[in-house]
């Protein structure tokens, strides 16, 4: 799918749209639009999830989920206030977000609502809770 194909599936639901090229785009969107968009780029064919990543910018954490949509990479991402950030889980859409949304918990202290499996996945079982490695915070703690 091209990226103007995929422009056109993310509808009024998307925001800040940019076409790098034919093979790369990127969009924004708010956290209550999110199901309502992946379930419409699922029932159109974007079925692959490659990835989920995040950015501690500050004030907030940023989501960025990556869609492979052959020949095409969407990167979606959605802006979270850090003194709060939850989001409801994707796994029901895209069951292969199950790991990533793990990440997404336990270095940056997202907090999946409805998660299947919300184990930790990388850090030790005696690692403190509430200590993010993924966060400024704790990054400059530890400079």
């Amino acid at each position: 799918m091209k990226a103007e194909e995929v422009t056109r599936l993310l509808g009024e639901n998307a925001r800040e749209v940019r076409v790098v090229n034919e093979r790369c785009l990127f969009a924004r969107t708010d956290p209550e639009k999110l199901h309502a968009m992946l379930r419409e780029l699922r029932s159109n064919g974007v079925t692959h999830i490659s990835a989920i990543t995040g950015v501690d910018t500050g004030e907030n954490i940023e989501v960025i989920y990556h869609f492979d949509c052959r020949p095409a990479e969407l990167n979606l991402k959605i802006s979270l206030l850090k003194s709060d950030p939850r989001i409801w889980t994707i796994t029901e859409i895209y069951p292969g977000a199950v790991f990533y949304e793990r990440d997404l918990m336990e270095m940056l202290g997202v907090k999946v609502e409805g998660h299947p499996n919300p184990k930790r996945l990388f850090l030790p079982d005696d690692w403190p809770e509430g200590e993010y490695p993924l966060r400024r915070e704790w990054r400059e703690k530890r400079t």
